[in-house]
């Protein structure tokens, strides 16, 4: 999984599975795209990618998920 942890200038910083890291020109990603997106490599060569919106989507909602666990056991308002 392609993951956005930050922008820098032109150049996506993406963590890839979890593991490494690898700078994307922004101009190889078609759309908007923000920290936290899930990329999706079209044509599995790094010429071209776009943001897989559903898997951001649930992403995020796993993240907020999870929050809510935490502080609900550490029982924080």
């Amino acid at each position: 999984m392609i993951i956005v942890d930050r922008i820098e200038s032109d150049i996506a910083v993406c963590e890839i599975n979890g593991e490494t890291t690898k700078n994307i020109p922004l101009s190889k990603i078609i759309g908007d795209v923000h920290e936290g997106d899930v990329l999706i490599d079209n044509n599995g060569d790094g010429s071209s990618y776009t943001v897989d919106v559903e898997k951001t989507k649930q992403r995020k909602m796993d993240i907020t998920e999870r929050f809510e666990r935490l502080k609900a056991r550490n029982n924080i308002k």
